[in-house]
């Protein structure tokens, strides 16, 4: 291997070990809870490959009066990758964010959580939750999750009861 090679090697391997890291791993300060989808869409227009809006049946948020819909955004940049993001909101009020991720970048995301919020208040089969900072790292599709200050409560006392 010549040395060019051997270089790009060695520097494709550091962006790729760093790839999940420091304030990246955070939710997205642009998408604020609360924001109307309307006013998400304007936003994430520039940032999205594609966007595509849904209704969400069956009703699975406790904050939901009337209808709950989705956003997904193709290609947003989060934690060095494109991915698709899901923004779920409660009669047009965003409450949920999940961000999917790889398999591999299971553990890198856990440990970067456990970084900012200290340890996790509930470990499960599916996922590793710090909902005392509303945020958790789902295995299974692998995801992390983003919640508003509504859901804390209702999903507190799911988890101390499941």
């Amino acid at each position: 291997m010549n040395f060019t090679k051997l270089c790009t090697t060695i520097i494709f391997l550091i962006i790729l070990s760093n790839k999940v890291s420091g304030q990246e791993v955070l939710k997205p300060e642009l998408l604020k809870f609360g924001a109307s989808m309307e006013d998400l869409i304007i936003s994430l227009t520039p940032l999205c490959d594609s966007i595509v809006e849904k209704k969400n049946e069956p009703i699975q948020l406790p904050t939901v009066v009337n209808t709950q819909s989705q956003l997904d955004c193709y290609g947003f940049m989060y934690a060095g990758d494109k991915r698709k993001v899901e923004l779920i909101f409660a009669d047009n009020y965003m409450d949920m964010i999940w961000i999917l991720t790889g398999s591999d970048e299971e553990e890198n995301f856990i440990k970067e959580f456990k970084n900012h919020f200290g340890e996790p208040t509930h470990i499960k089969s599916d996922a590793t939750f710090f909902i005392n900072n509303g945020a958790a790292v789902r295995n299974e599709p692998h995801e992390v999750m983003f919640i508003s200050e509504r859901l804390l409560e209702p999903y507190k006392q799911w988890l101390d009861n499941n």
